[in-house]
């Protein structure tokens, strides 16, 4: 270890790439007294997207001050511009600033003194927006946030990744801000050092790589170690795509051999992959009879210029496809306290979503996919369908959200989780952050499991080289202990796929929300294996877009209006004719106030907005509060009142139902039920007769009868008549009396002829048989 040409030659610690992960480890390395270099193929942090941070994450920074303070002194410790000491914690939270519109540079440098970079997080909510019973239904639920610490405490950094991330999380902040009071921290040490001929404890090469190709930057030593060189880069764009080369005329700069180098480049890292390391995806079993499947889902990204504020706002709905199919998506608000101008929205896009321009009968067969015109196309679905459910979510018209500056997005792209086997790659280094393993990154579980969890493997590395461990023995066990951490973001994160409550809410919070909502934390959604997915043939998904601005002009919305009190499609056409198909018909209710205020006699705490089968003689948990949305009227004496529904105006009816057709055993086929009084048989093409559900096509034994049955609506029920066919009419294997209308419920096996189907009510299927009891 020493300094050539100005250069840090065989450091103790090497980190290739520096996101936060990266810039975390070099700072446990320099708080223990040692020295490290960073390489960086890209300049200044750039990442825009929000995290949503854990608590440990400041008690960490508040033990690197402490460490950084014992071991130097004030004297050696980076100063910020206004002379005060350069305390990690302090500007990153503190009780004596506040929140709001920041720039992280300003903060650090001491312009800005009255701010610290994040936010904390105010309101937590949940919504669940999915179908019940054939009918829109919503049901919120309102968290208490958990309270900041008042001050950087050790003794509170959790050790297990399953328990930080299955913590709610506290902050809230821009991933670049972070990454930048890394960053200029580590900057200002350098400085520091150079400025007083002081041996430098770290170097920092930004717009610099490992030199690519075979013999080259990463060269082999006998004893299974590896040197390293890297080079300096230019980088442009060429065509729409970044390009780096080597800058002309630089050489080729020698590290040497560090004692430790470690990985941390982002997903797909190409020095890993040339170092051996190999991803596999991550298949997760949904319970649904399909098996292991590739965990994987597709979203849209925007940001928009909406207050989301110091908010955490999660919402999961049902996506019907034309089978009458239900899949459940998510849809994440998140914003930044006192600032206007951050409303990151992402939607998840059902799997039977391709945005086919051709397919939504924008354009014709045979239109030329790499088109202005089939960009265009492709583009104005994308938008539509994400304006469409960022207003669900924001609780804006979409003809008031089009108004809305937005500086990015909507962008499609794709999450797929993958891990590695062994982040051990060399004798001498590891693979760690999302390049040895991603999960879903909505709960900014990759940011908390690398900055939280594997750099603080790199702090117990250096105690347990302190104590005498070998190099050897450490390296293993940070390896094993970054794939432990992993392994518990993939674990956690798991149920993102399936499950309808988010992790970042902490699993006790789950529990309640599960309560509340009468579902089963563990339910399973329908999926489809990703190599089904159309729509990545359409349009390749770039991660280099992150980088790319596109700003649609607007205004700036500095309010976000409170939760409606109606699910969204009850307001629409096709939803009203169901609920007027559905439900009886009942006086109309007192309005309710949309407060959500706690009732003085019930604890302040956990808030419950519920859908209308409630248990009136259930009683309320101690900090929980149950209301009633605006749908319905709570009375003064609800055990001698009935609950009220707002009146609807009957219009045409809607697919509301579906004949699942079977033959041996499996669904082949969904006929959708769409108005309240439908003839089911066979066509005669010579009287020119056709019936409401043609079954000719699957009745290859010839047993059902041009007028076989009838399917009908009345109040809330659905019936089924035996119109005197001759191979009559079962139901569940019972026969039917010909005219003799019978009641049948989701999921009954009805039988005309030989013609067997299940009726399936839409919102039911992946529902478990408490919600279909009355």
């Amino acid at each position: 270890m020493g300094v050539v040409n100005g250069v840090v030659v065989a450091p103790n610690f090497l980190a290739l790439g520096m996101g936060g992960t990266n810039m975390m480890s070099m700072l446990w390395t320099i708080a223990m007294g040692r020295q490290a270099v960073g390489v960086e193929m890209r300049g200044d942090p750039f990442l825009g997207v929000h995290w949503n941070i854990r608590e440990d994450l400041y008690h960490q920074l508040g033990l690197i001050d402490e460490l950084m303070l014992a071991r130097y002194g004030e004297e050696r410790i980076p100063r910020r511009g206004d002379g005060r000491l350069f305390r990690l914690a302090e500007c990153f939270y503190s009780t004596e600033t506040s929140a709001g519109d920041i720039v992280a540079d300003e903060i650090i440098d001491g312009f800005d003194v009255d701010q610290h970079i994040v936010g904390t997080i105010h309101d937590v909510e949940f919504i669940d927006d999915r179908w019940r019973d054939g009918l829109p239904n919503r049901v919120i639920t309102l968290l208490e946030p958990p309270k900041p610490p008042a001050h950087p405490d050790p003794t509170r950094i959790r050790s297990s990744m399953v328990e930080v991330l299955d913590g709610p999380s506290t902050f809230q902040a821009e991933a670049a801000s972070i990454q930048k009071l890394l960053r200029r921290y580590l900057e200002l040490i350098e400085q520091q050092d150079r400025d007083n001929n002081h041996p430098p404890r770290v170097q920092l090469f930004t717009h610099h790589r490992v030199v690519p190709g075979d013999g080259e930057g990463f060269i082999h030593c006998q004893d299974g170690r590896k040197r390293i060189q890297i080079e300096a880069l230019q980088e442009f764009d060429f065509k729409g795509q970044f390009v780096r080369v080597r800058e002309p005329g630089s050489e080729v700069i020698e590290l040497g051999v560090p004692e430790l180098f470690m990985i941390a480049q982002g997903f797909s890292s190409s020095d890993a992959k040339r170092l051996g390391f190999e991803q596999q995806d991550v298949k997760v079993d949904h319970e649904d009879g399909r098996g292991a499947v590739v965990a994987q889902a597709d979203f849209l990204a925007g940001l928009v210029e909406v207050l989301v504020g110091g908010r955490l706002r999660r919402r999961i709905s049902s996506e019907f496809d034309q089978d009458g199919k239900e899949y459940w998506v998510r849809q994440i608000a998140v914003g930044h306290e006192n600032d206007p101008e951050v409303g990151w929205v992402l939607v998840q896009v059902p799997d039977f979503k391709t945005f086919d321009p051709i397919a939504a009968g924008l354009l014709p067969e045979g239109t030329d996919p790499h088109s202005p015109e089939f960009f265009a196309s492709y583009q104005h679905l994308i938008y539509d369908y994400y304006m469409e459910q960022a207003s669900h979510i924001l609780e804006i018209p979409v003809r008031e959200l089009t108004k809305v500056q937005m500086i990015y997005g909507p962008t499609l792209f794709s999450l797929v989780e993958r891990v590695g086997d062994d982040p051990l790659v060399a004798v001498n280094g590891v693979v760690a952050g999302d390049s040895f393993g991603n999960g879903h990154f909505l709960t900014s579980g990759g940011a908390m499991a690398g900055m939280i969890g594997h750099s603080a493997r790199v702090l117990e590395y250096w105690r347990a080289r302190d104590a005498g461990t070998s190099p050897t023995d450490a390296i293993r066990k940070l390896a094993d202990s970054i794939r432990e951490d992993t392994h518990a973001w993939l674990h956690v994160s798991a149920k993102e796929y399936s499950q309808a409550v988010p992790i970042n809410f902490g699993a006790e919070r789950i529990e309640q929300i599960s309560k509340a909502s009468g579902l089963d934390e563990g339910l399973r959604a329908n999926a489809i294996d990703a190599a089904r997915r159309q729509r990545h043939s359409l349009l390749p998904l770039d991660p280099s877009s992150w980088r790319r601005l596109f700003v649609r002009n607007g205004k700036v919305l500095s309010y976000l209006p409170e939760l409606g009190n109606v699910h969204p499609q009850h307001g629409s056409e096709y939803a009203a004719s169901l609920q007027a198909l559905l439900q009886p018909s009942i006086p109309d209710p007192q309005p309710m106030s949309a407060s959500l205020n706690p009732a003085p006699e019930i604890n302040a705490g956990e808030q419950t907005i519920i859908r209308s089968r409630l248990n009136l003689d259930q009683g309320l948990s101690e900090g929980e509060q149950t209301i009633l949305r605006p749908r319905f009227k709570l009375p003064k004496n609800p055990h001698s009142q009935p609950l009220s529904l707002e009146p609807l105006v009957p219009e045409s009816a809607r697919t509301y139902a579906f004949l699942d057709i079977l033959q041996d055993e499996q669904v082949i086929q969904g006929i959708a039920i769409s108005a309240d009084n439908v003839i089911i048989g066979r066509a005669d093409p010579k009287r020119g007769t056709t019936p409401d559900i043609d079954l000719t096509q699957f009745d290859t034994s010839g047993t059902v009868s041009r007028e076989h049955a009838r399917m009908r609506v009345e109040s809330d029920r659905f019936y089924l008549e035996d119109l005197h066919s001759r191979n009559k009419t079962r139901v569940n294997e019972r026969l039917l009396s010909p005219q003799q209308p019978e009641m049948i419920q989701n999921k009954d096996i009805v039988s005309f002829g030989s013609v067997k189907a299940i009726f399936r009510l839409l919102g039911t299927s992946s529902l478990p048989d408490p919600w279909s009891q009355p």
